[in-house]
């Protein structure tokens, strides 16, 4: 089990978004996101417009830089590496944030994507005085309300409003030109030892559904983990491999998969299609021409500064 949660802390960078929870189960993991009221503050109240932001989570980083505001960030996690947040200092990460680390910062906010594995070092965080917000990102809708309260808490609702419009406008172009196109089954691989695959209702499903994509991964775990075998049963149309980091081993495991066989497997640049955020407006892009690759001839939407992420290693 510890492997297992060491490999996806790895693979999706410390973005993940949240897996499916059973109906009722407490905070953070009611599997209730931002889009639908699931906001929480800790600790005391936020200043109106906070200048020193500890950012939890690579997502969250990306959002506060695509609005403007990367200029406020003085501590982030250890899997941040866009170029505007080069030089500020590291705090720990996604799963295990340094208390002593955050609380040297002397932040005014602190913006934790929740996961309940980071609770207690977060609730300590706030029990030491400092603004917690705590942003439950778990599917396309919870991205664009997060870039509304995000920049919200930071004194800049207009800038929200922008971000907000781009990532709608962006996801409205990949529905559209998707539409008239045969939709493919697919399988996505999130890592390879173990193979772990992108189930229902995890981010990638969905992203996927908008660019005429159908999951081949039935059943409740959003990130399971699948033997060869059943992933060679499914007999997918297209194999997308977001494992960025294991590029260098080919298909190494996965020639079983028919799919593969006939060189039906499209390897992802980036790794941000597991990281929910701005990065949106470009995963859709490569998402759309690795499922229809004879129709991808328009360019891609470009991103503003702040907003383009580079793949491997992050």
């Amino acid at each position: 089990m510890r492997s297992l949660i060491l490999a996806l802390a790895t693979f999706l960078l410390a973005a993940r978004p949240a897996a499916a929870q059973p109906a009722g189960a407490p905070w953070p993991d009611s599997n209730q996101g931002v889009a639908a009221g699931g906001l929480r503050w800790l600790g005391p109240p936020a200043p109106a417009s906070p200048r020193r932001v500890v950012s939890l989570a690579p997502s969250i980083t990306d959002t506060i830089v695509a609005l403007g505001h990367g200029d406020r960030l003085v501590g982030v996690t250890r899997f941040d590496t866009a170029p505007e947040v080069a030089k500020v200092p590291r705090v720990g990460g996604f799963l295990d944030p340094s208390v002593e680390a955050v609380v040297a910062l002397r932040p005014d906010l602190v913006v934790w994507l929740t996961d309940g594995s980071a609770l207690a070092p977060v609730k300590r965080i706030a029990e030491l005085g400092i603004p917690v917000m705590a942003v439950p990102i778990i599917g396309v809708e919870d991205v664009i309300a997060a870039t509304r309260v995000l920049a919200g808490a930071l004194g800049d609702p207009a800038a929200g409003e922008r971000l907000a419009a781009r990532i709608t406008g962006a996801i409205d172009r990949a529905r559209a030109r998707a539409a008239p196109l045969p939709r493919r089954r697919v399988l996505l691989l999130v890592g390879r030892e173990p193979l772990v695959v992108a189930g229902p209702r995890s981010y990638p499903d969905q992203l996927l559904g908008i660019v005429g994509g159908v999951n081949v991964v039935s059943g409740t775990t959003a990130w399971p983990v699948f033997p060869v075998e059943r992933a060679a049963a499914l007999d997918p149309d297209v194999v997308v491999d977001a494992a960025v980091r294991e590029h260098g081993t080919g298909n190494a495991g996965l020639d079983a998969i028919p799919a593969v066989r006939r060189g039906a497997i499209r390897r992802l640049a980036t790794d941000d299609a597991l990281r929910p955020g701005p990065a949106m407006i470009r995963t859709l892009d490569e998402l759309f021409a690795a499922l229809h690759p004879e129709a991808a001839r328009s360019p891609p939407d470009p991103l503003r500064p702040g907003e383009r992420r580079e793949g491997g290693g992050r």
